[in-house]
């Protein structure tokens, strides 16, 4: 379909879903002389379509009509001709019987007439060095107007522009031409432009340092401007064009196409060079006072409060401040996790008692949630004042209204980056009263000065100490070392060296699995030694054997496939499916079984080992068990030949039920084989490897939220309030004596409060954040009870905090892809399984959680898969029936806690995990080593029936303060449309006796 106006024509679009493209075709001329117009921007104003006239004032500007509505209008604009504005219907009428578009000329204003013999000082501008890692690019040929700018900062009135330079460092167009542009600068963007003459610079391939003559066109500055480029013509037919730019103090500019708007850089600053001169004497130097707001917003910091925080400061300057404006509206939030609700003070002749009475009041708690702040400006504010010191996980603070921002911090251990980043974003400034008087803040708030201070990300190490710890035998790779009585935690690296935030004097408390908690005290800051010794309470390790099954021990036939004896998730294929093509068990296996893998096929063909995805737990990687006509043969056992073409049967069982049936030999799932020689008579007589022992007894054991809790003497104190107004005074005296200051404390109070108010009783949950940031084992119980609570995002910001204070450990990155997915991250999430299954994540190696990750990758296609790049994924990971009846994951916050669970089926029979020491050394080594502390169980297509799950913790715990928490998640219908989802978090180390966890009825 076709329809034309000249220039017009809508045709419909095989990719655009049906929809019209237009294409304007036509000529800008000069409506008196009507001579062409070169270079001429045109564009749909901030709608990222527009393009540039070429030399005869033709242009083509081609879009979607679905992406411009009615109200939309088509913007034409040259230097010294009047701006042309229409919209589509104008348009159509505009263009109907003409393909030419006229602009004015716009009335000539007679310059200013300036001395000849004028003395000009030479100064420069902006700042040339090369950061190859910062760059302003053009990579799309019709992106025709698009520019790249920053801010020139002029300290001078009568500034004279020179010469503009910058650096290429990659041009692969034949050349190109750019536009020099000059804006005057005003609400944090690019205004009017300066000049009233075009000035034009071609570029060609091989130039490397651009050099702009500015002199000519006399260009005279009194405040900050913003200068750019623009791209105006590309010839041939590639464009990769890009000029180099800094990180850090300055503000940058781009727009991809002509009338497109602004997107703004803060701490980005493009590397243009200008020559300037000032006047030698007599030079006015350039002090701008802020326009005074007549409504602030101030934004009160109330988290758990810094101890070095000096709220007198912050009030004085606040009060000093408000006195200057004299008549002021003045909203006020005050946050933590959320925020209050605004209070309004109307302020004359400066008296803000009441309002400073207001925040002198408030008692710090929680963590700040900076993603609730500076997002709006309903109020309307002219100014924002946030009092803070930038510390939280929960967020960073990045404001995103554009009005004059400063940020107040009066303490030395604020975020000092994040906060000068803050506020330089919308021309404000940080107020640091660590470092200044508050007299001196307030003319920081009143005039535009720049920031001589430039804050970088850097930590200072001065306050950090190293050691290396270690036994006779090397050093300790993993170790905890803690200074003590705190929430400080560091870890030692595989050479056991390790640094942490200490000072001399201070006491570290050393702890690693089978060694015995060691105490130092720091002497050399430089250089502190731990020798670390063995536990000698620990036994040796217990290996499990191979051994041949008694004949009383098999309920029922696998052939047969009996349906109500089995239990358990099976594949199975027959005699007739085993071709004569078919010679050894590799063979027959390989590609056959979804999930089942086959190692080793390179180093050793005739001796191959296998992998059954979804067949319990993990130790590194857990090989499958073989059963052969009722001999067992162990995961680690060479498995005999076997004549393929003798065999009548193959089963893989997979879950956790089949676990049962063999024990703790078969964690790994079981490959059974029958062979033809069984199925004779005599197999009536032949019976199964069934484990032997594990009959489940009723021994009382109580639900876990039957048996009784001692209650701790805080919380006894809670339930004694009678209001919620009481209960906040409570908590308040309570959170101020040192022995509350405990994980359980804030975990219970904020338990407690869920009665009361939601939303502050998960601000009181935050407080985790503040006072053990430095510390995974906290952070992670804080981001279990998150999930728990289905504040995913925030948990996500936990995740990334504990990337960042365990980077070598699979764990980290498994939790954030997990919980990239809970917020709907999904090229994120598929991005990062994909690097841990390549191990492409530098210093981690991932074995603990292999077939953790490939189940939930699997799972994230099940649901998401026209959402995520998966074709380069091995087939096997691809499959689109991916699903199990019940997947049971359990998460623990510290690989040295020990507990054991108890799986009992429908047939009360039990499997046990252990998770100690004595049974499971070698893993729990490994968790360390790794950094890993997951476990996963699936049920699937087993016996309908009741099944529990118990649990009991094993580890002696001296100190309640930071004690072991588990994160305990079933999934029923994992990977199917119906599937649901419930996650509990248990305080473990509560459980020395055996509880019931859960009951359930399964129905397959």
């Amino acid at each position: 379909m076709k329809k034309t106006f000249f220039l017009i024509f809508f045709c419909f679009s095989q990719w655009a879903l049906a929809q019209y493209q237009v294409t304007i075709e036509a000529f800008i001329l000069d409506y008196e002389t009507t001579e062409p117009i070169p270079y001429v921007n045109i564009g749909f104003v901030d709608k990222s379509i527009g393009t540039v006239s070429d030399e005869s004032g033709a242009f083509i500007l081609i879009y979607d009509e679905d992406r411009i509505s009615l109200l939309d209008d088509l913007q034409i604009s040259a230097l010294g001709y009047e701006t042309l504005k229409v919209d589509q219907k104008q348009l159509v009428r505009l263009l109907t019987n003409s393909n030419k578009i006229f602009l004015k000329r716009k009335p000539e204003v007679l310059d200013e007439v300036l001395l000849t013999n004028e003395k000009l000082k030479t100064i420069y501008l902006g700042n040339p060095e090369i950061d190859r890692s910062v760059i302003g690019y053009w990579k799309d040929k019709k992106a025709l107007g698009g520019e790249i700018a920053t801010i020139l900062d002029i300290k001078n009135k009568n500034t004279k522009l020179n010469k503009l330079s910058f650096t290429v460092i990659e041009n692969q167009s034949d050349s190109l031409k750019i536009r020099i542009n000059i804006y005057d600068y005003k609400k944090g963007l690019p205004a009017d432009k300066i000049l009233e003459t075009n000035i034009f610079k071609t570029i060609q391939q091989s130039d490397s340092l651009v050099e702009v003559d500015l002199e000519p066109y006399n260009i005279r500055v009194d405040k900050d401007c913003v200068i750019g480029i623009e791209l105006v013509k590309v010839y041939g037919d590639i464009i990769e064009f890009a000029i180099s730019g800094r990180s850090g103090k300055g503000t940058s500019f781009k727009r991809y196409v002509s009338q497109d708007k602004w997107t703004r850089s803060s701490r980005i600053r493009m590397n243009f060079g200008v020559e300037a001169g000032e006047p030698a004497k007599d030079g006015e130097s350039v002090i701008n006072p802020r326009e005074k707001p007549q409504k602030i917003t101030v934004y009160w910091d109330n988290s758990t409060l810094d101890k070095a925080r000096d709220i007198n400061s912050e009030l004085e300057f606040l009060k000093e401040y408000i006195s200057v404006l004299k008549r002021v509206d003045v909203e006020v939030i005050i946050f933590n996790a959320f925020n209050s609700e605004p209070i309004v003070f109307k302020v004359i002749d400066g008296r803000s008692d009441a309002l400073i009475r207001t925040l002198r009041n408030t008692s710090g708690f929680g963590a700040a949630n900076f993603n609730n702040i500076v997002q709006t400006n309903s109020f309307g504010a002219d100014a924002v004042i946030v009092f803070t010191n930038g510390r939280s996980m929960l967020g960073k603070l990045e404001p995103k209204i554009y009005v004059p921002l400063f940020t107040v911090n009066s303490s030395p251990e604020a975020d000092h980056y994040q906060l000068q980043q803050a506020a330089s974003y919308a021309d404000g400034h940080y107020i640091n009263l660590s470092k200044i008087r508050p007299k001196e803040g307030v003319a920081l708030a009143l005039n535009e000065i720049e920031d001589v201070i430039e804050y970088n990300t850097d930590q200072d190490e001065s306050a950090l100490i190293s050691g290396k710890i270690f036994t006779a035998a090397g050093p300790i790779q993993g170790a905890s070392i803690q200074l003590k009585n705190t929430f400080i935690e560091a870890q030692s690296d595989i050479d056991g060296f390790f640094q942490i935030r200490a000072n001399q004097d201070d006491i570290l408390v050393a702890s690693f699995l089978g060694m015995k908690t060691h105490e130092v005290q720091v002497v050399d800051p430089r250089n502190v030694a731990i020798l670390m010794k063995p536990d000698g309470e620990l036994l040796d390790e217990v290996y499990l054997t191979a051994e041949r099954a008694k004949s009383d021990e098999m309920q029922t036939g696998l052939g047969k496939k009996d349906s109500k004896a089995i239990g358990y998730s099976v594949d199975m294929i027959t005699a007739e499916e085993i071709g004569p093509q078919y010679n050894t068990l590799a063979d027959v296996l390989n590609g056959r079984f979804p999930g089942v893998q086959v190692a080793g096929l390179n180093v050793a063909y005739n001796t191959p080992r296998f992998i059954i995805r979804g067949g319990g737990g993990s130790l590194n990687i857990v090989y499958a068990m073989f059963d052969i006509d009722g001999i067992i043969y162990g995961s680690e056992q060479s498995v005999p030949q076997v004549n393929v073409q003798n065999i009548e049967s193959i089963t893989i069982l997979r879950s956790l039920t089949a676990t049962n049936r063999y024990g703790e030999i078969g964690r790994g799932g079981a490959i059974v084989i029958r062979t033809k020689s069984l199925m004779g008579p005599e197999a009536q007589n032949r019976t199964s490897a069934l484990v032997k022992g594990n009959d489940y007894k009723d021994e009382g054991i109580l639900l876990l939220t039957d048996k009784p809790r001692l209650k701790p003497t805080y919380l006894k104190t809670l339930e004694q309030a009678s209001s919620f107004e009481q209960a906040q005074d409570i908590y308040n005296a309570l959170n101020d004596e040192p022995e509350n200051y405990t994980i359980p404390f804030y975990l219970d109070a904020s338990d407690y409060f869920m009665r009361w108010e939601v939303d502050f009783a998960y601000s009181v949950l935050t407080t985790i954040a503040v006072i053990a940031d430095e510390n995974p084992k906290a952070l992670k119980t804080l981001a279990f009870k998150m999930e728990e609570l289905g504040k995913f995002k925030d948990a996500q910001y936990i995740y990334e905090r504990l990337v960042n204070l365990r980077p070598k450990q699979e764990q980290s990155y498994r939790d954030l892809a997990r919980i990239y997915v809970e917020n709907g991250l999904y090229s994120e999430a598929m991005d990062l399984y994909k690097r841990m299954l390549a191990n492409a994540i530098e210093d981690v190696e991932f074995v603990g959680l292999q077939r953790t990750i490939e189940n939930e990758l699997m799972h994230l296609l099940s649901f998401h898969r026209s959402k995520v790049d998966y074709k380069d994924l091995p087939n096997d990971l691809r499959t689109a029936k991916f699903k199990y009846d019940l997947r049971i994951v359990f998460d623990w916050n510290d690989p040295n806690t020990e507990f054991e669970l108890q799986f009992v089926n429908p047939q009360k029979k039990f499997f046990k995990w252990s998770h100690t020491r004595l049974s499971s050394e070698e893993r729990m080594i490994d968790e360390v080593k790794f950094g890993y502390n997951t476990e996963e169980f699936i049920i699937d297509d087993a016996e309908s029936g009741q099944w529990i799950i118990n649990i009991q913790s094993l580890s002696r715990e001296e100190t309640k303060n930071n004690p072991s928490y588990l994160k305990y998640t079933v999934y029923q219908n994992y990977g199917l449309a119906e599937e649901t989802k419930v996650t509990k978090v248990i305080e473990l180390y509560e459980h020395q006796t055996k509880v019931t966890l859960d009951t359930f009825m399964y129905r397959k």
